[in-house]
C-alpha cells in the first residue's frame, strides 16, 4: 500500500507502506489506485487551481468515495466540485 504527502514546499511525495520509502519512478506512480484521495497536489488534480492561482490558494481536496468527483476549499471561502480525475487546466467547477 502507498500514501502520499503534499510538503509545505508544494512538492508531492509518494511512500510505500510500511517501509516508508519514498517512490520517485513516475511510471510506478501513475499505476497506483488510491483508496482515497486528499491531496491538492498531483496531475490528477492539476485543473483545480483557477488561472493565475497563488500556491496558497487552494487550501484543501477530498475525492468522493465513489471517486467520480474532487471537492476543494479555497482561500475566498468557496467549495468547489469537480470532476475526478481533474487534468485540465483551468476548468471551471461543476455545480
Amino acid at each position: 500500500s502507498h500514501f502520499q504527502v503534499s510538503t509545505g514546499a508544494y512538492k508531492r511525495q509518494v511512500h510505500e507502506v510500511p517501509l516508508g520509502k519514498q517512490i520517485t519512478d513516475p511510471a510506478v506512480i501513475e499505476k497506483i489506485t488510491w483508496a482515497t484521495w486528499t491531496s491538492i497536489l498531483g496531475d490528477e488534480v492539476i485543473g483545480i487551481w483557477p488561472r493565475n492561482a497563488d500556491k496558497a490558494d487552494v487550501n484543501c481536496a477530498c475525492v468522493t468515495h465513489a471517486g467520480l468527483n474532487i471537492v476543494t476549499g479555497d482561500d475566498f471561502g468557496l467549495v468547489k466540485l469537480f470532476d475526478f480525475p481533474c487534468m485540465e487546466k483551468f476548468v471551471s467547477a461543476c455545480f
